[in-house]
């Protein structure tokens, strides 16, 4: 029983540090705090366009995600879904800068 205990516990610590984020004083990734209620959205500032009432980007869920995403690849995110942003989210240790939105 104490060993199960002792295994749970450490998986739990272990899962727990991975959940944190990535963060370099050499240029890597930063997190930007999303607004209650909301989820953020990252993607290449370079990858960003307007088309309409859309945002086209290499949107990923998270910065670390965004960073090792392919640039090129647009995905559509309708204004109408987002409650702030674009804004400034660091810059990938690529050199990559990015944006975040923060979807309602």
């Amino acid at each position: 029983m104490k060993a199960m205990l002792l295994v749970t516990a450490s998986a739990a610590l272990i899962l727990s540090a991975c959940a944190g984020v990535q963060t370099s004083s050499s240029g890597g990734s930063t997190n930007v705090a999303a607004a209650p209620g909301g989820n953020a959205m990252y993607c290449w500032k370079r990858s960003l366009s307007e088309t309409g009432d859309t945002l086209l980007c290499n949107w990923e869920a998270t910065s670390r995600d965004a960073c090792k995403s392919v640039g090129t690849l647009a995905n559509p995110l309708a204004k109408g879904s987002v409650a702030a942003g674009p804004a400034p989210a660091g810059r990938c240790e690529n050199g990559e800068y990015l944006v975040q939105v923060t979807t309602k």
